[in-house]
């Protein structure tokens, strides 16, 4: 799609320094203005903004800590101002850490709920009243997307807060997507790895590889091709989880 077949509009990409930044450009080059939030990652989020316009769009870096519903209803704010408007959000601020059960602390639930659900949550309702009061374009006030978790449903050890907060992130997913119909779409995916922790070794990829059937990682198309889709190529989905995780979801590793 051309920026002349998708005229102006707007995505507000929570987070998303690695894969967000990919698609930021990737929507950039076919038209969408895209603002992008960061609480720590700002040199890389800038960059990417920065190569938002180099491919001829606009962009914007907003500082938000979106845990704090005030700072997630600015970065809307914020975005609407610079644009005039917000066609889509897509949820990609997330905190993954491994917490083995022996070494729980309370503090682990509370930054994994925090991150991982009461951020998104905050963002979505955010860009979701914003939406709701806009013209409808083809029936679609705005477009809303989530980026899960394959193991949700089908959990593995050592990372119990995390996988907690990401399946209430995924019911939140659904249950938007009842409360906000018919005019705004809600959809997750839900990853295997793209791109290995930074406390990854070898032998941790070539396991993750192993156990996974297409005998690969993930790369950052494999999931913004999905999300592009989700925005410009189809106005009848919602309510739906997409698994791109090359097969682990079936259970052989």
């Amino acid at each position: 799609m051309t920026a002349v077949d998708n005229p102006g509009k707007v995505v507000l990409i929570t987070g998303g320094r690695r894969v967000g930044s990919v698609l930021a450009k990737q929507l950039a080059a076919s038209g969408w203005r895209v603002a992008m939030t960061y609480r720590e990652s700002r040199e890389a989020i800038e960059r990417a903004v920065a190569a938002v316009e180099a491919a001829g769009s606009e962009g914007l870096a907003v500082a938000a800590d979106l845990t704090d519903p005030a700072q997630a209803d600015e970065a809307v704010e914020a975005t609407i101002r610079r644009f005039g408007r917000i066609d889509a959000l897509v949820n990609m601020a997330s905190v993954y850490k491994k917490t083995p059960l022996a070494e729980l602390k309370p503090s682990d639930f509370e930054a994994m709920i925090a991150a991982n659900l009461a951020a998104p949550y905050h963002a979505a309702i955010a860009a979701a009243r914003r939406m709701s009061d806009q013209t409808a374009v083809d029936g679609i006030k705005g477009k809303i997307v989530f980026l899960g978790d394959w193991a949700t449903e089908r959990p593995h050890k050592d990372y119990l807060p995390y996988l907690a907060a990401k399946g209430g992130m995924t019911t939140l997913a659904m249950a938007l997507a009842v409360e906000l119909a018919p005019y705004i779409p809600v959809a997750t995916i839900q990853p295997a790895m793209i791109e290995p922790p930074p406390d990854f070794n070898d032998d941790d990829k070539q396991a993750v590889i192993d156990a996974t059937p297409l005998r690969r990682l993930g790369s950052p198309d494999d999931v913004n091709r999905l999300i592009a889709y989700l925005l410009d190529g189809t106005n009848f989905v919602t309510g739906v989880c997409y698994r791109v995780d090359g097969g682990r979801f079936l259970g052989e590793g």
